[in-house]
């Protein structure tokens, strides 16, 4: 057993029972938690239904309450206009009468007048009502509105509809001293249209006149109208509150009292669709519900939702209706989630001192259990450290025989490297010396030949500088396009014309280290160039794509020259590998790409080759800070 098995197995022995007894806390935890959870969700869903019903009863019956009151009201309402015209009428009767009785011994031209200065200037219903006097021979006596009528015969008078109004007036005193009657007339403010007036009317025995007064019926009802709305304005409070609008959308009782009279859609604290909706369904089904979002409540709440109740009073051209907020029950659902939370946490409680003392149980028999096993474990700390120690050892040894072998083969491909310019060099030097001591060695064989060393030397100079800077880049960050860096491969890199080559170039333009990118793409298509000419196939393709990924340049390169093998693939990233004959390459193109795209370029760069096709990916970022 290790020495890592022991310490598990310890640990194991001290803490599972208390893991486990932890587990099971949480586990009764969580399924409490959900029960209070579930609990509280179908209580919720209880107290919203119950909460639902029982406002849309409650407010349903308020609506309908109010809506009773206006029929009574409505019903009343012509009774009430006759009763009042009656009184007012019985009061100038008694007037004119009382004149007359004490000035009997007068003139009856100036009883007359006195009667008349009696009742002219009387006003009533808000200064809409006057009294009138006519005779049975038709002639006007008193008319209050209008003096310059007085004296005129009213025998071919017509009303509204077309009725001799005198003629009926006197018609229907005939058989009775006093009687009600209806009419249509213009209004002083309204030429144009006629409306419903009802008058009252009674005999003046002396004179044989008769003195009446009448009332528009609309005017009359607006009085009424007000008087709801007083009634109305009485039972609201806040939240709680009937309100009344018109199929104009205009607000005729609102507990905002800034709101009366105002157009709701200017107003703008319902949704629109919701105000039509209320209207359209009024007029169409007379009640009902509706659901909508209230922009801004009278509290300055926004967005609630609301469900209210309508009725529709056509006579009026009233739309009356009382909600309730979806929000209100908020209370009722805090109150009763309260209640659960505390019933857990006391369920919570009971369960942690119950399983506290069971832990404290467990946790005495695993302290005594661990430390038995401690004692058996200690017999093995010997063979672990020997264990440990040859392991380390025998880790050594296989890293260095790794560097060597490494280092070895280097040193291989380095000779392997120089052997052909050294060659090179000798045979030149040695022909040199013998021509001299033959003196046939003429001044241009002597540059020719030193130009060979030369450039024989700056080879080798190359291939030591290629070394040292494997691993470093001194290029500097340039802007560029990505068809100018294509552009300079291909006057540095020229291919046979049995190539064909494809292009696929998106015009990007790049911020990076131009030299590096560049020697990257050289040494690549040196490689397919190179591969190609070993390649015995007629259809030779090369294909170049260069894309536009988000942030970064995707370059593809692919040959379908030889293809590498799975052996070959694996190493062709490492320095001095090739499969070049030791004259023809050095082996460090691809792992100077390679250096270069991660270490320089920041990208990534990777090979595949399936059958005789390479592919070489080069990923980088278009622009490099420095």
């Amino acid at each position: 057993m290790t020495y890592k098995d022991e310490k598990k197995l310890i640990n194991l022995l001290k803490y599972s029972p208390l893991i486990f007894i932890f587990l099971i806390f949480i586990t009764i935890s969580l399924f409490l938690y959900s029960q209070n959870k579930k609990n509280f969700e179908d209580d919720k869903k209880v107290l919203e239904e119950n909460f639902i019903n029982s406002n849309k009863k409650n407010i349903k019956n308020d609506v309908e309450h109010i809506h009773s009151y206006i029929n009574k009201i409505q019903k009343e309402t012509e009774n009430e206009l006759k009763i009042n015209l009656q009184q007012r009428v019985y009061e100038a009767y008694n007037i004119a009468l009382s004149i007359y009785n004490l000035n009997k011994k007068r003139p009856k031209e100036e009883i007359k007048k006195m009667i008349k200065d009696a009742l002219v200037n009387i006003r009533f219903l808000d200064g809409r009502g006057y009294f009138y006097i006519y005779s049975f021979d038709y002639e006007c006596i008193l008319l209050p509105v209008n003096r310059s009528m007085e004296g005129s015969n009213f025998y071919y008078f017509k009303e509204g509809k077309g009725k001799y109004l005198t003629r009926e007036i006197i018609k229907s005193l005939q058989n009775k001293k006093e009687s009600f009657l209806k009419w249509w007339y213009h209004k002083p403010n309204d030429m144009k249209n006629q409306y419903e007036k009802i008058g009252f009317n009674k005999s003046f025995e002396p004179f044989n006149w008769y003195i009446g007064t009448g009332e528009y019926i609309d005017d009359f009802e607006k009085k009424q109208q007000n008087k709801v709305l007083d009634y109305i304005s009485k039972l609201q409070y806040k939240k709680d509150y009937i309100f009344v609008i018109n199929s104009k959308a205009h607000y005729l009782s609102h507990p905002i009292k800034k709101y009366i009279n105002k157009d709701i859609k200017t107003v703008n604290n319902v949704e629109k669709d919701s105000i039509d909706f209320i209207i359209n369904e009024a007029k169409k089904s007379s009640k009902g519900y509706i659901t909508y979002k209230q922009k801004i409540r009278f509290d300055n709440k926004k967005n609630l939702t609301k469900t209210s109740y309508f009725e529709y009073i056509p006579k009026w051209d009233w739309i009356i209706g009382k909600g309730f907020y979806r929000s209100d029950i908020e209370k009722q659902l805090k109150t009763r989630k309260d209640f659960l939370d505390d019933q857990f946490n006391e369920n919570i409680q009971t369960l942690f001192v119950i399983l506290f003392f069971i832990m404290l149980i467990f946790l005495g028999l695993s302290l005594y259990l661990s430390k038995h096993f401690e004692e058996i474990f200690k017999k093995y700390k010997n063979s672990i450290q020997k264990y440990i120690n040859e392991k380390t050892k025998q880790q050594k040894n296989i890293a260095f025989q790794a560097k060597t072998t490494a280092l070895a083969e280097m040193l291989v491909n380095i000779s392997h490297q120089w052997r052909q310019p050294l060659s090179i060099i000798s045979t030149i030097s040695t022909s040199m010396q013998v021509q001299k001591q033959l003196d046939c060695l003429d001044d241009k064989d002597l540059i020719r030949n030193l130009d060979t060393i030369n450039n024989t030397t700056q080879q080798l100079s190359k291939t030591i500088d290629e070394f040292n800077t494997l691993f470093k880049s001194q290029d500097i960050i340039s802007t560029f396009s990505s068809d100018e860096l294509l552009d300079k491969c291909f006057n540095i890199v020229k291919f046979d014309k049995q190539i064909l080559i494809k292009t696929s170039i998106d015009s990007i333009t790049l911020s990076s280290y131009k030299s590096d990118l560049i020697q990257v793409l050289i040494n690549i298509f040196r490689n397919s160039k190179e591969a190609f000419s070993e390649s015995i196939i007629n259809n030779k393709i090369l294909d170049i794509k260069m894309k536009n990924k988000d942030e970064n340049l995707e370059i593809t390169i692919v040959d379908n020259a030889l293809g590498i093998s799975k052996k070959t693939l694996s190493r062709v990233f490492e320095p001095y590998f090739t499969t070049k004959y030791k004259q023809q390459g050095k082996g460090n193109g691809l792992f100077v790409c390679k250096n270069l795209v991660e270490n320089s370029l920041k990208g990534t760069m990777e090979i595949k080759s399936i059958k005789n096709f390479v592919e070489v990916k080069v990923i980088i970022p278009k622009n490099i800070k420095e």
